[in-house]
């Protein structure tokens, strides 16, 4: 099983986070156990480091409703490219008066792995999990590798946390791939992941539209793009042909080139 392309990135990303000020100040945060910590603004601060405006360039924002809980689902580029992404647009978002935003998050560094075959870094499920309660209002843990024990009942969890923060109005973002891409092409169809679907139905049936955001890198200027299209109702009851959908919709976002089994469509 490969090396998962994650860890690759983790150093970058950690030096990132010492040039944001934010590296003391989240231990700090982790040893005293404290929560309730400003994601838009710590997002702002990280930003700022991978070139903010510069680097990533954020379309269709509109498409985001500022009065209601909307899901906005998202492909799964690697982290250097999607974290910046996401970053951006949670900021952009806050700055026009969008809604809270609520990220279901990966409950552990993945070590080893290929689309959804992971395994963990040892130790890094208990980090994870301190990290994520010092957000509580802004980040659902999610756990992404299927070898834990309490892989289903957490994910159950989640999905109920998800549909408490869009019924508060939060504007809550998933992944419904739920793993990196190979190549930041969408990936086979088969490995997506279907609790996606469920929520998006969850979220039609509460009044939440869903929104399709695709993100990708153009290799000629290094530009990260972020393209927000406009919010749909899933037109099934079916999580596997929902999450197709997601999908599919997200894809409509993106260069032909890189829709993997939706380039034709």
């Amino acid at each position: 099983m490969p090396l998962a392309p994650e860890i690759r990135k983790i150093p970058e990303i950690i030096g990132k986070f010492n040039r944001a000020g934010l590296t003391k100040e989240l231990i700090g945060a982790l040893i005293k156990g404290e929560t309730g910590r400003d994601l838009v603004e710590d997002a702002r601060r990280l930003a700022a480091e991978f070139g903010g405006d510069q680097l990533v360039n954020v379309n269709g924002i509109e498409n985001i409703p500022k009065n209601s809980g909307c899901l906005v689902v998202f492909n799964h580029p690697n982290i250097d490219v999607l974290l910046p992404a996401i970053l951006s647009l949670i900021v952009k978002v806050h700055d026009e008066d969008g809604p809270t935003p609520t990220i279901l998050m990966g409950a552990e560094i993945p070590l080893l792995g290929k689309f959804n075959a992971t395994r963990p870094l040892p130790g890094s499920i208990s980090f994870i999990n301190r990290f994520h309660r010092l957000y509580p209002k802004n980040i659902i843990s999610v756990p992404i590798s299927t070898t834990r024990r309490d892989y289903h009942s957490n994910r159950f969890m989640a999905a109920q946390k998800a549909v408490a923060a869009l019924r508060q109005g939060n504007m809550v973002l998933v992944a419904p791939e739920g793993h990196v891409e190979m190549n930041n092409t969408i990936s086979p169809v088969n490995t997506f992941h279907s609790g996606s679907g469920s929520l998006s139905v969850i979220a039609s049936r509460v009044g939440a539209p869903t929104v399709p955001v695709g993100i990708w890198e153009t290799k000629r200027d290094g530009l990260i793009h972020v393209n927000t299209g406009e919010p749909f109702i899933v037109s099934t009851g079916n999580k596997n042909g929902a999450v197709s959908e997601l999908m599919f919709r997200i894809a409509q976002t993106m260069p032909k080139e890189l829709r993997g089994p939706f380039e034709q469509s």
